[in-house]
């Protein structure tokens, strides 16, 4: 089991080093990234940006199988990922699900980018659903001063999850993810709330737990017109690899038998209830589709 102290010191570090539209190369030169709307029913949209283009390596990836078992799920050691943001547009509010990595991270998030090609400025967000608090989910949230990027916007999270970067932003003040979480607390101040996991954050929108990954790591499940749709955070590292072995764990989980029990529960809701999933680090390429159940596994159907 991972500590904050380890993941933060380590794990967090090698992320930070480490659609199907022809813009992907474009976006990290400065381009407007990659966006699609991947969902709408019941007078709900969802749109999907690809904030960084990244690939997961398989060295960072543990758990009950071999590395020859885990190769074919690679190709020259790693896989396409990415990190993703989402817009939601309901009832005349705009709500994003995560922030990006923001103008800090290397290369730095293309969400702003995107958003204006949406039409969308800074002002107009009112709120920000955060599935967890490391720093690819969150850096978004601040200027390249440290000042809130989105001016009128409420930021949510769950409640064990701002509790755990506190606690360890009072125990060791100089960890540079607890304090972006406290950038993040005094820029916002009181327009950082926290819920509990089943509670509705939006009409139609619940919080789903999905703890194991970090202790206050979110799923949401948004429903409108009779259907849903589930946006998940850091249940999947390597699309591929994950689906089809769920125990194989990426480093930053921090309590890996809890995010494997979260990944499989999850997986299993989306089986069972015919609902369609997208993901913070899914490739873009392969940025929405169903779940079936495949052996000891699932098979993931975009």
């Amino acid at each position: 089991m991972f500590s904050f102290r380890t993941l933060l010191s380590h794990g967090a570090a090698a992320f930070l080093t480490c659609a199907v539209m022809p813009s992907v190369a474009a976006a990290q030169d400065g381009q407007t990234p990659p966006y699609r709307e991947i969902w709408n029913a019941g007078g709900v949209t969802v749109i999907a940006i690809q904030d960084v283009y990244r690939q997961m390596p398989a060295s960072i990836f543990k758990g009950a199988a071999t590395e020859q078992e885990r190769a074919p799920y690679f190709t020259g050691g790693k896989t396409e990922g990415g990190i993703n943001v989402f817009v939601l547009r309901m009832g005349g509010k705009i709500a994003l699900v995560d922030a990006g990595g923001g103008p800090q991270f290397q290369p730095p998030g293309k969400l702003p980018l995107a958003l204006a090609a949406l039409g969308i400025a800074p002002q107009d967000i009112d709120l920000v659903l955060i599935t967890h608090a490391h720093s690819d989910h969150i850096g978004g949230l601040l200027t390249q001063e440290g000042k809130r990027a989105f001016p009128k916007a409420r930021v949510l999270l769950a409640q064990p999850e701002l509790d755990a970067w506190l606690t360890l932003a009072e125990k060791d003040p100089a960890n540079a993810g607890a304090a972006m979480v406290k950038a993040v607390v005094a820029a916002y101040g009181a327009d950082v709330q926290t819920f509990a996991f089943g509670a509705a954050v939006l009409p139609g929108v619940i919080a789903l737990d999905a703890a194991g990954h970090t202790p206050g790591h979110t799923a949401f499940e948004v429903t409108a017109g009779g259907k849903s749709l589930l946006l998940v955070g850091d249940l999947i590292h390597a699309m591929p690899l994950q689906f089809a072995l769920p125990d194989e764990c990426a480093a930053y989980d921090m309590d890996m038998p809890k995010a494997i029990a979260a990944r499989k529960r999850i997986f299993a809701l989306a089986e069972h209830s015919q609902t369609p999933m997208s993901g913070v680090h899914f490739p873009f390429t392969h940025i929405v589709g169903t779940v079936k159940k495949d052996g000891k596994g699932w098979k993931f159907a975009p």
